[in-house]
């Protein structure tokens, strides 16, 4: 009989627990009880009509805009005119160095290299990395005030004359 009474009051003791959790969560009270105008009480928009929105509510980003946000970093600036009229006989240089390369048939880090420093003007930050797919490399020549950027690999190539990208510098951080 007794322990039919304890566990009795245990019930209703997490009974009345799960009420007091259930009843507080995610509620937030002004000292009248009423709606409270803190954002953490703001609900999302519904997608229905506009006339039909609940207010105070927020209007929810989809998810393509949350994930373009999250690459924005990645986006490349516009060049100053100046530079790209200096950077475009680099880019066309490099262009042909690579056809030079892809008659020879060869690939790889050390010849891409070799290419990219050949015409980079003297000073200037180069940047040479493996791409990762079948022979790929990445390269980069910091310019002042702009970029040239591109890839190589056994298929094709791209040179391209752009500014540098949101997160500062000509080419994303590896890993990115």
């Amino acid at each position: 009989m007794k322990s039919m009474k304890s566990m009795k009051i245990l019930i209703a003791l997490v009974a009345m627990l799960l009420l007091t959790i259930l009843n507080g969560c995610g509620v937030a009270r002004t000292q009248g009880g009423g709606p409270s105008a803190s954002p953490s009480a703001l609900l999302p928009c519904p997608e229905a009509a506009e006339s039909l929105t609940p207010a105070p509510c927020i209007t929810m980003p989809s998810w393509e805009q949350k994930h373009a946000d999250n690459e924005a970093y990645r986006q490349r600036g516009a060049v100053p005119p100046e530079v790209a009229a200096k950077a475009e006989p680099v880019a066309e240089a490099l262009r042909g160095k690579f056809a030079d390369l892809r008659e020879r048939a060869l690939h790889g880090e050390a010849h891409v290299a070799k290419a990219v420093r050949a015409v980079a003007p003297p000073g200037t930050n180069v940047i040479i990395r493996a791409g990762g797919a079948r022979s790929a490399v990445v390269f980069a020549i910091e310019l002042s005030g702009g970029c040239l950027t591109g890839f190589y690999d056994e298929r094709e190539s791209k040179v391209e004359v752009g500014g540098y990208i949101n997160d500062g510098g000509c080419l994303t951080a590896p890993g990115h």
